[in-house]
């Protein structure tokens, strides 16, 4: 009995070792084809999923049509500056410096807004076509020498979304005046910002920013931050509104 035991155990073991093996496969041959995804194909749909699609449809329209202020007039975005990029830069900073402290500038890029904000109703699906990406805010200590080398930057570049307190005159492409809350920069002094994370690792000719000695990652979108600065200025019984001002001067 215990060989017939012995025999079964040592079958087991050799089935266990061969299933165990490693196996080698070997690509023999390819077949493309292509497959072209068009209405031809809508009544091969899944009811069942489309019916989940079409709950999830419903909720979301229902969430993105919700009214959360008013624009007192239509803000375009543009260069070297515009009403959309003003109102943008100036409630990110704002909203940053009311929870991290006094913030010197903000800089948010033309090609991080995508589309206009309209004169009237303003709901969160529009602030979400305008601020699409998934871009966090950001506060950078950067040094005096890297705050120059950035504003040279924005001169050669024609313009980009400022805060309000930055005073910048550009001719020909080049620096010719800059000022930061009144007073010329002292590259001696490190500056707080307020970006996005996008911008703050060098994308769009920012590199200036990557010699931030220091980085914080304050976990929130800009969309989001923009959705609570909307819904603040509708307690406040304020409309979205902004107007152009010193902030970039591009000289002929």
């Amino acid at each position: 009995m215990k060989k017939v035991n012995l025999f079964v155990s040592l079958c087991i073991l050799v089935i266990c070792l061969t299933a165990c093996a490693k196996k080698h496969y070997a690509t023999k041959s390819i077949e493309v084809s292509r497959i072209e995804m068009n209405s031809n194909r809508d009544d091969k749909a899944s009811p069942e999923m489309l019916a989940l699609v079409n709950s999830y449809k419903t909720r979301l329209s229902a969430e993105m049509n919700v009214e959360v202020g008013k624009a007192a007039q239509t803000l375009p975005k543009g260069f070297p500056q515009s009403l959309l990029t003003n109102f943008t830069a100036d409630a990110m900073q704002d909203y940053v410096s009311a929870s991290q402290g006094p913030v010197d500038f903000a800089v948010i890029n033309n090609g991080g807004l995508r589309t206009i904000l309209n004169e009237g109703t303003v709901t969160i699906g529009n602030l979400y076509e305008i601020y699409a990406f998934e871009n966090r805010l950001v506060l950078l200590e950067l040094p005096g020498k890297a705050v120059k080398e950035f504003f040279d930057f924005i001169a050669f570049h024609g313009g980009e979304g400022l805060s309000k307190g930055v005073e910048l005159i550009a001719k020909k492409k080049e620096l010719q005046s800059l000022k930061i809350g009144g007073q010329p920069v002292d590259e001696n002094k490190t500056y707080r910002i307020v970006t996005v994370d996008y911008l703050a690792e060098g994308n769009s000719g920012m590199t200036a920013l990557t010699q931030a000695v220091k980085y914080t990652d304050l976990n929130i979108t800009l969309r989001d931050a923009m959705i609570e600065q909307v819904k603040k200025l509708t307690t406040e019984n304020k409309l979205i509104d902004a107007k152009p001002d010193n902030r970039i001067k591009i000289e002929e």
